[in-house]
């Protein structure tokens, strides 16, 4: 698969999990799904990138916004690098569904809220933290 393909394949693939989330959010496999389903393929897909592909990785790569930049000079590495965040946005949104039905917050202001964890992830996740803190006074789990 070239990177371009990847690429494309995640973008795809990752919606299967947001819609998920957002039409059947209560539905009892959602959750396994979304987690040991999309986010796993995605994970195992990064993980092979990562051991097959990355290449000069050094454990200073993450020292400076330049050795961080130069981690993605290439097209396989921004791939890999887009993988990781379209799994852990949905392992955000997979979270956010969890602990609003936990905290009962209505479906459709999560619903709301997911989008902004698909696109801007930790945007999405402090407006879900606001909202629970407003709806159950506390910052605790």
């Amino acid at each position: 698969m070239t990177p371009s393909s990847i690429f494309s394949f995640g973008n795809a693939f990752v919606l299967l999990g947001w819609l998920l989330l957002l039409i059947l959010p209560h539905w009892k496999y959602t959750q396994t799904l979304v987690l040991n389903g999309v986010i796993l393929l995605l994970a195992v897909i990064y993980a092979y990138l990562v051991i097959k592909d990355l290449g000069s990785f050094e454990m200073d790569s993450f020292n400076s916004l330049a050795s961080v930049k130069a981690l993605f000079t290439t097209d396989t590495a921004i791939a890999i690098g887009w993988l990781h965040y379209l799994a852990f946005d949905l392992f955000v949104g997979a979270y956010v569904v969890r602990k609003s039905k936990e905290v009962g917050l209505a479906r459709w202001v999560y619903s709301l809220i997911l989008p902004f964890v698909f696109m801007f992830g930790p945007v999405g996740y402090v407006m879900f933290v606001l909202v629970k803190m407003v709806k159950t006074k506390s910052l605790a789990e």
